[in-house]
């Protein structure tokens, strides 16, 4: 688990390692390699982010606090772009991996402008969980550091975010097995702990450490028989 520096530090060291190996996998097509490591290597940013942010937490609105705050919103916001192409990746269909990078550099770069907006402006009365009007911040939680984001249309950068992160990978052709995959440990990173430990939706939500392992390393050359496509696997048995 990751509920201490120590622990976040590790995993970001193992994530780089893990991301590294994917790259080196020859028996891919570099854009391939390219998506799956990347998405990787985003996951094991964000535990370094926490791993520095433990010793600062609750200092909302100064120093490192505020600047691992920053990061942690460029972070979120890029969440679209690192998934998405990594999990199309595993479809039949060869045009996915290049529709789902246009798509991640939309969404990305929608709520990267939504951050730089201001806070105010949002789709409705309904208080914020985490992405919102309010001040970036990273907190000490129950158990865990916690996220405050500061954003326009929360909302949006909320739900684009689940959508990225657990339903995007249905979109495309033969990708149900690494599709239902994520959803299912999407689902139980982003609700759970709130489910189980009672803890706020922004602590929550930065516990995506906690299911972080089994995420990514789906993304690694030894599970990629179990995730891809069987019609993509037989094209490539018989090229």
């Amino acid at each position: 688990m990751c509920f201490s520096a120590d622990m976040s530090l590790g995993l970001g060291l193992a994530g780089l390692a893990a991301s590294s190996v994917t790259f080196l996998d020859k028996s891919e097509p570099l854009w391939v390699r390219v998506a799956r490591s990347y998405a990787i290597f985003h996951f094991s940013l964000m535990e370094f982010i926490q791993y520095f942010a433990y010793p600062v937490a609750d200092q909302c609105g100064y120093g490192t606090n505020q600047l691992l705050s920053e990061l942690s919103v460029y972070h979120i916001s890029l969440q679209a772009l690192a998934i998405m192409p990594a999990l199309a990746t595993y479809s039949s269909d060869k045009t996915a991996l290049k529709k789902a990078t246009i798509i991640g550099v939309i969404l990305s770069s929608s709520f990267l402008f939504f951050s730089f907006l201001p806070k105010e402006w949002q789709l409705s009365e309904i208080a914020p969980n985490f992405i919102g009007n309010m001040i970036s911040c990273l907190f000490m939680g129950k158990y865990h550091i916690g996220y405050h984001i500061s954003s326009a249309y929360g909302l949006l950068v909320t739900w684009g975010s689940l959508f990225a992160l657990a339903v995007s990978g249905f979109v495309w052709k033969d990708n149900w097995r690494i599709s239902s995959y994520h959803f299912v440990m999407a689902i139980m990173t982003l609700f759970m702990p709130q489910w189980m430990f009672g803890v706020s939706t922004g602590e929550g939500a930065a516990m995506y450490c906690f299911y972080s392992i089994p995420i990514t390393v789906s993304f690694m050359p030894h599970f990629k028989k179990i995730f891809t496509a069987q019609a993509a696997m037989d094209r490539r048995e018989y090229a």
